[in-house]
């Protein structure tokens, strides 16, 4: 009776294990810079930024374009990135809105930390965009929605 009773505690611990960490609902999570929308986490030195909407401090990589746009606090940006097999990356051609935000100096520190970025991390939901192996600014994945043009 122990020996059943320890089999099947033993079992159950294992497949709590198994169903959590890097899995939903059975599925391996694998993510790509193109496979998600990132929202922003926080910059680098552990600051978060307060957005004025549910949509802000976003950015999202169109694979077949080689093309990069989101969102800051209230400004909307696009330009071309490049990324290398060495998870080296890089943007140019970038540009934006203009509009004066309620919250202009968070938009204008993310929009420098874009500016600064050279590699990335993926690390489970988490997107690390680095300069010279410093973190400078960390998203998570939000599904990307598509949408019929």
């Amino acid at each position: 009776m122990k020996k059943s009773i320890i089999m099947t505690g033993a079992a159950s611990l294992l497949l709590l294990v198994s169903s959590c960490c890097g899995c939903r609902g059975g599925k391996s999570i694998s993510h790509t810079l193109t496979s998600d929308s990132w929202k922003l986490v926080e910059l680098g030195g552990g600051e978060k930024l307060t957005a004025s909407e549910d949509n802000s401090y976003t950015i999202t990589f169109d694979g077949q374009e080689g093309r990069v746009f989101g969102r800051g606090d209230c400004n909307s940006y696009f330009g071309s990135y490049k990324e290398e097999p060495t998870r080296r990356l890089s943007f140019s051609h970038m540009g934006s809105t203009r509009m004066m935000c309620p919250n202009q100096a968070g938009e204008d520190k993310f929009m420098s930390a874009l500016g600064k970025v050279d590699s990335y991390t993926l690390d489970g939901d988490n997107l690390m965009l680095q300069n010279n192996g410093e973190v400078v600014a960390i998203f998570e994945a939000i599904p990307l929605i598509n949408v019929e043009k």
